[in-house]
């Protein structure tokens, strides 16, 4: 019974606040993730693997203008990106990546107490993290070469 009332409290609640418009680009949103007594886990493993994992965060290709707010609230909780042998992950929390992200104005917050946020990369592999930043480094895992962008490779 001590069972099923611990797995109870062990919960993760992710809300993503979207108002979409018509014509100019929609209305602006608020991002928010909650994350309580929880593991987020983003791994990926074997060569040519990717793997990418965002938290109340915009990826890739959107309209730079149109979030107010980016906020995740992490307690009690492991938040780790991990990549093994030749694979590239990427993980990003309250935060912007690609292009239009080194052009938002956002409020990021990232609010992580008596929690492990670990960021690891091992075998030829690419792990990117970033935390209430904003990045172009989206490019890296779309990148067969693995050059440059400021990723780290780990042994």
């Amino acid at each position: 019974m001590k069972a099923l009332v611990m797995i109870g409290l062990v919960t993760m609640t992710s809300m993503a606040m979207a108002t979409v418009g018509g014509g100019g680009g929609g209305n602006p949103t608020t991002q928010t993730s909650v994350i309580m007594h929880t593991s987020v886990s983003n791994t990926s493993d074997g060569s040519g693997s990717a793997s990418e994992q965002n938290l109340a965060s915009n990826a890739g290709t959107f309209t730079s203008s149109n979030t107010l707010s980016q906020t995740v609230n992490a307690k009690h909780s492991l938040i780790a990106n991990d990549s093994f042998g030749g694979g590239r992950s990427t993980q990003n929390i309250a935060s912007n990546a690609g292009t239009s992200g080194l052009y938002t104005t956002t409020h990021q917050l990232a609010s992580i107490t008596h929690s492990s946020v670990i960021n690891r990369a091992s075998w030829n592999a690419q792990a990117i993290q970033n935390i209430s930043s904003n990045t172009n480094c989206i490019t890296c895992l779309n990148s067969s070469s693995g050059s440059g962008h400021g990723h780290g490779h780990g042994n």
